[in-house]
């Protein structure tokens, strides 16, 4: 039943986060975790590894529309930012590696090549309050909550990029 109640609500925020695509600023603050998750092939990653790069978390899960459509975006995002230090980490919910797989088999138009974190257990879940799918963070380089948003976006808009683009460390800017 928890499933069935998670799954309507994320559709029901999903279709209204369709007219709110904006990220929301946030007073930065402390991650409420250090989201240490393997990836598809079981290499530990933490929020530690990133320290001095921007990060973009999404949760989200394979049976989630939104989320699947909101992926491709976030490849040319990665694409946009290539040559920045700015970090994609797409957490997928309690899901099996090879339901994951075939997600990634399955989406012929585009090859994501951003890292995918898997939480078995829905841990991180709990410790970042994830409630809605997809829900997105952006921390900034020095690992602080900058921005949120429930529900999917096109993250290569211009002012998403720009907003991600002014948390990267000066030097990466010149």
């Amino acid at each position: 039943m928890k499933w069935a109640s998670a799954v309507l609500l994320s559709l029901a925020l999903s279709a209204s986060a369709a007219n709110a695509k904006e990220l929301k600023p946030l007073t930065p603050r402390d991650a409420p975790g250090t989201l240490a998750l393997k990836d598809l092939d079981g290499k530990p990653h933490t929020l530690a590894d990133y320290k001095g790069r921007v990060v973009l978390i999404n949760f989200w899960a394979t049976w989630c529309p939104p989320c699947r459509a909101e992926m491709p975006s976030m490849q040319r995002l990665k694409q946009a930012m290539k040559d920045k230090p700015f970090t994609i980490l797409a957490v997928d919910m309690a899901e099996s590696e090879a339901d994951v797989r075939q997600f990634l088999k399955d989406i012929k138009d585009t090859q994501l090549d951003f890292t995918i974190l898997m939480d078995k257990d829905g841990k991180a879940l709990k410790e970042w309050k994830v409630f809605v799918f997809p829900t997105s963070y952006v921390l900034d380089a020095e690992g602080k909550l900058r921005y949120s948003l429930l529900g999917s976006t096109e993250w290569d808009e211009f002012d998403t990029l720009k907003k991600i683009e002014a948390l990267l460390p000066q030097t990466a800017v010149q």
